[in-house]
């Protein structure tokens, strides 16, 4: 069991040990055999798993405030913990409290081994809140901009990219992008370089886009009346609403809105049409991540940290309905 262990990379095989093992190992010529391994994942899933380690999900978020992307993401990384026989917990803190030292310890105490980042409620760096050496680290989401950790998170670019091709299959050909300077910038300005890139290489109009880093309506009626968007891409319905309310356009109306994140609706036609981003399976992939650099006792701060991107789902909506193609003109 000691061996078996040790070439697995397991917990509870001294470092001493285990170097040992594989020293050995290696002088025999021993290399992993795939198709045993794919046995024995299978055969460990034929067996309720026991909680052998606790992960826990660190955000900033208070109890009684739970966005719904939040919710759900955090549901499946719930579910994916104890499917794989861990113990799931999440811990809150705050900052201005100066509780990073009691924070490590309860951890310590609890014994968790595994840490998933969760969505913050404002951009955050965590960099100095714990001593990243301890645990095996995940991000879920870009709004943990520090420390430099293996992350799973929504593949912006493509999911803007696969909007602004629906938008043009609908007949929008003047598609324009209003979004955060600051939130564009944190997803390496996947939403600005995919409606961009869209407007050169795609059937529609190339248009510049409106980053905001201050007051919207400044800025806003200037950006329409110029670029003359016959649709518009806002981040999420919350920011779709308040550009049609400074616009003074109703929605549906002349004008197309789509956001680049919206929510999985029971509603046969929602309103706001959008991307929606599975936040469920973002947390079922997250923690799929965090037990494998868990159980490989992969600790610390990588050296080159990894990004795992998931592509999201086109849900249609009233706010785009499909445009008339003009007529030609007449020779």
């Amino acid at each position: 069991m000691t061996v078996s262990r040790a070439l697995g990379n397991r917990p509870r095989v001294s470092e001493e040990t285990r170097r040992k093992v594989l020293k050995i190992a290696q002088r025999l010529g021993y290399r992993p055999d795939p198709e045993i391994t794919k046995l024995m994942h299978y055969l460990r899933r034929r067996i309720r798993p026991q909680f052998q380690s606790v992960i826990c999900g660190i955000t900033n978020w208070p109890t009684e405030t739970k966005p719904a992307y939040f919710g759900a993401l955090l549901e499946g990384a719930e579910r994916q913990a104890r499917e794989r026989g861990y113990g799931f917990s999440v811990m809150r803190f705050a900052p201005q409290t100066g509780g990073a030292a009691r924070l490590q310890r309860e951890l310590r105490t609890r014994g968790v081994q595994g840490l998933l980042l969760l969505p913050q409620r404002s951009p955050q760096d965590l960099s100095e809140l714990l001593d990243w050496r301890e645990f095996s680290t995940v991000a879920a989401s870009v709004s943990v901009v520090g420390p430099e950790v293996n992350r799973a998170s929504p593949h912006h670019f493509a999911n803007t990219l696969q909007l602004c091709r629906e938008l043009t299959r609908l007949g929008y050909r003047r598609i324009g992008l209003v979004i955060d300077r600051g939130q564009d910038s944190r997803v390496n300005h996947g939403f600005s370089a995919a409606v961009v890139s869209h407007g050169w290489h795609g059937a529609g109009e190339s248009m510049a886009p409106l980053l905001v880093s201050g007051d919207l309506r400044e800025k806003l009626a200037s950006w329409f009346k110029r670029e003359r968007p016959d649709a518009i891409v806002t981040s999420d319905e919350t920011a779709a609403r308040e550009c049609a309310r400074l616009l003074r356009l109703k929605i549906p109306g002349p004008v197309g809105f789509a956001c680049t994140s919206v929510q999985a609706s029971n509603d046969a036609e929602p309103l706001i049409a959008g991307i929606d981003e599975l936040p469920a399976e973002i947390g079922v992939m997250s923690v799929d991540l965090l037990a494998s650099m868990v159980e490989h006792r992969v600790r610390g701060l990588p050296v080159a940290p990894t990004s795992t991107l998931l592509s999201g789902r086109w849900r249609p909506g009233t706010s785009c309905p499909r445009r008339k193609q003009p007529r030609p003109a007449l020779a």
